[in-house]
């Protein structure tokens, strides 16, 4: 009878003093660890060499958003490497905490937070790739809209460069407020300012496009405003009057 208790305690034991199922456990914790920094480490590598071989890169160059990431020693590889990369560690290290939580009954805290964490994470990544995207798309738009009419007049040029640039920090309010939307942020007093702001664009876009139209107009109106009209009849009522 005693040898039977004996052999059930070494199956239960690990080591002599550590209980199986607590072994396994942290096992497999740092296995979950392990995987996840490896799998981070060549994910990586394999965004900086997909950014590189297909233009990413140079790309992001032509934008505000990359201009500033390489100001900060950033190129668009690295970024969006180490950006993934870490989104990958933070659920590694939470998949295992979640999976230590099940070690002992006063690990029970561990469960509630790391299920927080990873139910939370893919919102927050879905809110930073529609905040990276929609920024690059906005410095698009607003470039390909300078670029979109050509002229050598100075004024006209002026004034496109300003529409431009309000038309992009309009886009970025809008971006930035649906991101944060959906990174589950409350929003409220954001949307408070946009009905002002929605105002303040449509007064500033009238105003903008009158300004538009008067540069191809501006010639043809001044011809049509200097232009000698016939002076016929009013010679004719002079002549009337003298006879």
């Amino acid at each position: 009878m005693s040898s039977a208790v004996n052999s059930t305690a070494a199956q239960t034991e690990v080591f002599g003093f550590i209980p199986q199922g607590v072994f396994y456990t942290v096992l497999t914790a740092v296995v979950i660890i392990v995987v996840g920094y490896v799998v981070g480490r060549l994910v990586e590598i394999l965004i900086k060499k997909i950014s590189y071989t297909t233009g990413l890169d140079a790309f992001f160059r032509k934008t505000s958003v990359g201009r500033a990431l390489l100001r900060s020693g950033y190129t668009a590889g690295d970024f969006l490497g180490l950006f993934v990369k870490w989104v990958i560690y933070i659920a590694a290290i939470f998949y295992a905490l979640l999976e230590l939580s099940y070690a002992s009954p006063n690990l029970a805290f561990l469960y509630d937070t790391s299920k927080s964490v990873l139910t939370y994470l893919p919102y927050l990544v879905s809110g930073v790739i529609i905040l990276i995207i929609g920024l690059i798309m906005v410095d698009w738009i607003s470039d390909y809209f300078k670029r979109s009419y050509p002229t050598n007049d100075q004024y006209a040029q002026t004034l496109l460069n300003f529409v431009g640039d309000a038309f992009r920090f309009i886009l970025y309010y809008m971006v930035i407020t649906i991101a944060l939307s959906v990174m589950k942020v409350n929003v409220t007093i954001l949307y408070i300012f946009a009905q002002g702001l929605a105002w303040a664009v449509a007064i500033g876009l009238g105003v903008a496009i009158g300004l538009v139209l008067a540069v191809p107009l501006r010639e043809p109106l001044r011809r049509f405003l200097e232009r000698e009209w016939p002076q016929t009849g009013r010679s004719e009522r002079r002549g009337d009057g003298g006879g």
